[in-house]
């Protein structure tokens, strides 16, 4: 008989009008990070002209996830465009606002912020 062991994290990806949005769910720790960061940098970001990583759901984060999340916003700075963050929890704000990435996303504290609130390429953040 076999054991069924639920996952600690999932990843949808999905689109909304211009939107490419990738949900995180659980905890993204360096195990998930390092199994998952070619699908969340996948060949769809280049159909996609803005990005959004709904973080509501993330229960845990360390380092290596905020690692791949600023890959991911690296990216797409070389391309002239913007990684915007979903964020509702204040651990995760706090880490962010500590490890001064609040500089490099922009962050919303909804999706539905995220979705309507557009930027041009000139505000992309300094590197």
């Amino acid at each position: 008989m076999s054991e069924q062991h639920e996952l600690p994290y999932a990843i949808r990806r999905w689109t909304f009008d211009r939107f490419l949005i990738i949900e995180l769910h659980g905890e993204i720790d360096i195990l998930v990070a390092a199994a998952n960061s070619d699908l969340l940098a996948g060949q769809d970001l280049d159909r996609q002209p803005d990005v959004v990583v709904d973080l509501t759901a993330v229960t845990f984060i360390d380092c290596s996830g905020l690692g791949v999340l600023c890959q991911l916003a690296n990216r797409l700075r070389r391309r002239g465009r913007l990684l915007r963050l979903v964020v509702a929890d204040s651990f995760t704000l706090k880490l962010l606002r500590a490890t001064r990435l609040t500089e490099v996303f922009l962050i919303h504290d909804s999706l539905s912020a995220a979705l309507s609130h557009s930027d041009g390429a000139a505000e992309v953040p300094a590197s």
